[in-house]
């Protein structure tokens, strides 16, 4: 635990505070060729708390930020929690019909918009129940539009920050909403605060130092919480791009000599197409390591980056009710293959359960060494150690904003938290994410996992990218199809790519139908939207279930 002012740091608004105070001068953010130091991040933050309460926002008021990744976005952030008020980063790219639900949901009054989203916002505002737009060199009256840059140079740089009890929630981010309306997640300074404490004490090796190219958006747990707060905390820097552009992400890493950066696959994907096309572009040998997350690596990509940038990239897991605690590979010592997410990071406890009963498999005193060396789990059983994930532990969330039965339905009264995450543990105690439960397809009453066929898809050469949803089948009721985007001038036949993955999976999860596009639909966070492609190809299908004729 780090302290602030000699007592230890319990409020997410002192973040900036004790940076300010030990960093000083020392650069926190890099944007479009300027630099944001610590103390400015601070003095603005301070700016925007002013702001929020000459403006009638109180303790616990909800502010929606739609906001990219630019330095307004830590400045308003942290303003609002300062302000006792409670930030709701919007996804900014959510339909509006959704984005309307989420702030009035939320119960958010004020918003903070970005000159750069101008129009966007506006829309928002005028389509949502908020009565107040905060917005850069836009005023009017009638609509509730305050200039944001005139009441910030108006605006005092000292602010006393308004105390908060630890578990008082601090900030509420939405989940993706892929299956069903996004749900409010509450999040407490002890949530956030323990999260990155877990982070920094073994989770994720930061030193004051490093530097890390911050394009995973700051509205997402992970780039606000992990990301940009670990930083934060640490003293380090962080060059902020509002888009994963491959060429704009190679260039930074050079320009700026960027130590880390944190991606999803399909940024990997991207990133790497770009730099096979033009190897001395670019100079990326300041990287000392990669982290991967929200969705599983094709075992494939990752070799083929790691030996070709000669840096290791490193896996984890964690959720927005986690804040995102969870789990991550060491980027020294023991390495495995893509898909091991690495042990529990300290301080949280993480077992595995029968997704069905919710019967413990694997409990937490069986990964401690003591447990191993009982030796009551068979770890070489696959199926005895594959199961749902539950976690426990001060960084898990506080529940779901109104929506109370939703809460009680994901908690036990242990205080187990279960998360529909499907993943294993080997002998090390070591995490393997399999799937999310709810993207388990099951056939003639074997169960697949889209990742194990997607991963068969990735080794062939032809393929670029690969997603895999189950569909009606007239016998076995669900059967795998998969939807797959062609490497650049590559020929390949649909029959060829299925008879390939009969050589990496079982005969029973070999897709039936494979459907060329020329791209996956995908979140915000760049994840695989498999609830499109489920439509998709019903809608492909012609809305009949596959039939006995599609098997090889």
């Amino acid at each position: 635990m780090e302290y602030h002012d000699g007592a230890p740091l319990r409020h997410v608004g002192d973040l900036p505070s004790m940076g300010a105070h030990r960093y000083g001068d020392k650069t926190a953010f890099v944007f479009m060729g300027g630099e944001t130091s610590y103390a400015e991040l601070e003095a603005g933050a301070n700016e925007m708390a002013n702001v929020l309460v000459d403006q009638g926002v109180g303790p616990g008021d909800r502010v929606g930020l739609f906001v990219p990744n630019t330095p307004q976005f830590p400045t308003a952030y942290f303003g609002a929690i300062k302000a006792g008020a409670v930030p709701v980063p919007l996804n900014l790219r959510m339909d509006p019909e959704t984005l309307a639900f989420v702030v009035n949901d939320s119960g958010a009054d004020v918003l903070v918009g970005s000159a750069f989203l101008a129009d966007e916002v506006q829309g928002l505002h005028d389509a949502a129940d908020s009565s107040t737009l905060l917005l850069p060199g836009v005023s009017d009256e009638e609509r509730g539009i305050v200039n944001l840059s005139h009441a910030e140079m108006e605006a005092d740089e000292e602010f006393e920050t308004v105390d908060r009890e630890f578990d008082d929630v601090a900030c509420q981010p939405y989940t993706s909403g892929t299956t069903g309306r996004p749900k409010g997640v509450l999040l407490s300074h002890r949530n956030l605060l323990r999260t990155i404490e877990s982070y920094g004490s073994g989770g994720i090796a930061i030193d004051p130092g490093d530097s890390v190219l911050l394009v995973l958006p700051l509205f997402h747990i992970y780039g606000l919480n992990a990301l940009m707060g670990s930083y934060l905390y640490t003293g380090a820097s962080m060059v902020l791009q509002p888009e994963p552009d491959p060429e704009a992400m190679l260039g930074a890493i050079d320009e700026h000599s960027i130590t880390k950066f944190a991606g999803v696959p399909a940024m990997y994907t991207m990133m790497f197409r770009e730099y096979r096309e033009n190897p001395d572009q670019y100079d990326l040998s300041s990287l000392k390591d990669c982290t991967c997350a929200a969705a599983p690596l094709a075992e494939e990509t990752r070799r083929t980056i790691e030996e070709t940038w000669n840096v290791p990239i490193i896996e984890g897991w964690g959720m927005t009710e986690t804040a995102p605690a969870g789990t991550v590979e060491p980027s020294r010592g023991v390495r495995k293959a893509a898909g091991c997410i690495g042990p529990p990071v300290p301080g949280i406890e993480l077992k595995i359960v029968d997704p069905r009963t919710r019967e413990t498999l694997v409990g937490p005193e069986d990964l401690e060494p003591k447990g191993m060396a009982a030796g009551t789990v068979d770890f070489d059983d696959e199926a005895a150690v594959t199961g749902e994930i539950a976690v426990r532990g001060e960084q898990v969330f506080e529940g779901y904003y109104n929506r109370p039965g939703k809460t009680d339905e994901v908690f036990d009264d242990e205080g187990w938290f279960y998360t529909e995450d499907i993943a294993r543990v080997d002998g090390d105690g070591y995490f393997w994410m399999v799937d999310r439960a709810d993207d388990m397809i099951i056939v003639g009453g074997e169960n697949v996992y889209p990742a194990e066929v997607e991963d068969a898809l990735y080794q062939h050469p032809a393929v670029a990218e690969a997603a895999v949803v189950g569909a009606d089948h007239e016998v076995k009721g669900q059967a795998p199809v998969a939807f797959v985007v062609l490497e650049a001038d590559a020929e390949v036949t649909e029959r060829e790519v299925r008879e390939f993955t009969l050589d990496h999976v079982a005969t029973y999860a070999h897709p039936r139908r494979v459907f060329f596009v020329d791209e996956l639909p995908r979140s915000a966070t760049q994840k695989v939207q498999r609830y499109k492609l489920a439509d998709e190809a019903e809608e492909m299908l012609g809305g009949e279930p596959l039939t006995s004729s599609d098997e090889l």
